[in-house]
């Protein structure tokens, strides 16, 4: 799970900071907002389907106050004309669905919520071009890709849960698939980086052997797969914060 307190205060303390460089909490917190937008869906559609694992209902208020707090902070953080369209974009976009999250979970929505959840990742990602685009010796692209992981399962998760719903979609398959192949190409980027040390190693290693197990459960038609799903996904996510936590402290 996201420590969402502490993705606020990175990005607060970013605003005064992000335009004298690019740092790597600057590249870990836009993907923490891309995680946040992947979770509050996942927590809408697992609630839809009468779950409360954990507290979901508890989680996805915490997710939504999370996201308003951290996206306040990202906009006070950039100020070239392409990223605050990007973010303004997102802001039009995020004000149409969000009171559908705070509503009783309606399975006629939640194609459209996941949709429009899609165009903002997609503003999002300007950002993250922005910044990597002012780093000039690539120092920072292990962060983007390591930290754009916990995007990619969080992602999958929210995918299996409108799945299983019973949300009709036949682009669900591409997405899942599309989404699997990118997270394990990811991992062997960052298992072969020489900018990974040994102990990050074991770490992806873990993962990798994890992520099969998920495989294997994303091909079950088990009725009790859905909690082993949100269990195994943020047990992987965990991992990956932990992961690219070690990336940002490197040459600290």
């Amino acid at each position: 799970m996201i420590h969402i307190l502490k993705t606020i205060l990175i990005t607060i303390v970013l605003a005064s900071t992000v335009n004298a460089k690019v740092d790597k909490s600057m590249i870990n917190a836009v993907n923490q907002q891309k995680v946040l937008l992947q979770q509050i869906l996942k927590e809408y559609s697992f609630l839809g389907m009468g779950n409360n694992f954990k507290d979901s209902k508890g989680k996805l208020k915490r997710y939504l106050t999370a996201y308003t707090k951290s996206f306040t902070s990202l906009k006070g953080t950039f100020e070239d004309s392409k990223s605050k369209e990007a973010l303004e974009n997102a802001q039009m976009i995020w004000n149409t669905i969000e009171k559908d999250f705070h509503n009783k979970p309606a399975k006629d929505k939640t194609l459209v919520l996941q949709k429009e959840t899609d165009k903002i990742l997609q503003e999002m990602s300007i950002l993250m071009n922005v910044l990597l685009s002012k780093d000039k010796e690539s120092k920072h692209d292990i962060v983007s890709i390591a930290g754009y992981q916990g995007v990619i399962i969080e992602r999958m998760a929210a995918l299996y849960m409108m799945k299983t719903w019973g949300i009709s979609d036949p682009k669900f398959n591409f997405k899942m698939k599309e989404s699997i192949t990118f997270f394990n190409n990811s991992l062997h980027k960052m298992l072969n980086s020489s900018q990974t040390t040994k102990s990050n190693k074991k770490k992806i290693k873990a993962v990798m052997r994890s992520f099969k197990f998920f495989e294997m459960m994303n091909r079950s038609k088990s009725k009790f797969i859905p909690t082993l799903i949100y269990k195994k996904t943020t047990q992987i996510h965990q991992e990956i914060e932990k992961i690219t936590q070690t990336y940002i402290n490197e040459g600290k």
